[in-house]
């Protein structure tokens, strides 16, 4: 097993365990502010993608938040906030797990732009995708965690496969590195959805959470023909 392999099932572990923690406030910075206007206009491009394929919404546009958010990103549907992170939020093991992700002598500045990709493009896009779901009446509450989960991952990688194919292709090397290193937590003979959706509750504070992820991702990958994003919004529902 290579540094970086090892590195990437050690990374989505270590993450997850840390969304046990509560998060800190912080004063707004340059730099918060810059993600901030940067994930606005994320936001309302994925919106205005949303009406040119036909679709409208009752739900205003989710307020987003810049502050320390362990797991990167997070849409309440309560409250209708998105809540996203920030590079200079990040602890010191958070940067070095992302510098070691981009590989052996990476800089600072090249785990920066991997961060900037899971965190800002495709974490942020799957959490839109709950807002969307919420759109349409589809939660936790209401539906299956899978098809919760799946669908929100699915909206992100058909976004991002018309707006920008390089941030799925990162996404999918972290998560076959997942899939390839990290033992199966499913017992033999279940299938895969309807464990994820019977121990739900307990599977989300634990590390076998990220190879969940990405089963379902790699899942949703194979899928031919590759739905649009049209489609995906049009299947969306409860």
């Amino acid at each position: 097993m290579s540094l970086r392999t090892r590195t990437v099932s050690r990374l989505f572990a270590v993450l997850l365990l840390a969304t046990l923690c509560s998060p800190s406030p912080h004063a707004q910075t340059p730099a918060t502010a810059t993600t901030l206007r940067n994930a606005t206009a994320l936001r309302d491009t994925f919106i205005s993608q949303v009406h040119a394929a036909g679709f409208t919404c009752t739900i205003a546009p989710p307020i987003i938040v810049v502050e320390d958010v362990p797991s990167f990103g997070q849409y309440d549907d309560s409250t209708n906030t998105l809540r996203t992170s920030d590079w200079t939020l990040l602890n010191p093991r958070e940067k070095a797990f992302f510098i070691q992700l981009a590989g052996p002598g990476s800089t600072e500045d090249a785990a920066h732009a991997v961060f900037e990709k899971a965190a800002h493009q495709w974490i942020f896009v799957h959490e839109l995708g709950h807002w969307w779901q919420a759109c349409r009446n589809l939660t936790t509450t209401s539906s299956q965690p899978w098809q919760v989960e799946s669908g929100a991952n699915r909206i992100s990688l058909a976004y991002w496969r018309k707006n920008d194919p390089s941030v799925p292709t990162l996404m999918f090397s972290l998560f076959h590195a997942v899939l390839d290193h990290a033992p199966s937590p499913v017992p033999a003979g279940q299938a895969v959805d309807t464990y994820f959706n019977t121990n739900y509750q307990t599977l989300g504070p634990s590390p076998a959470y990220p190879w969940f992820q990405s089963k379902m991702t790699v899942m949703l990958g194979d899928e031919k023909p590759e739905p649009t994003f049209a489609a995906v919004l049009a299947s969306t529902k409860n």
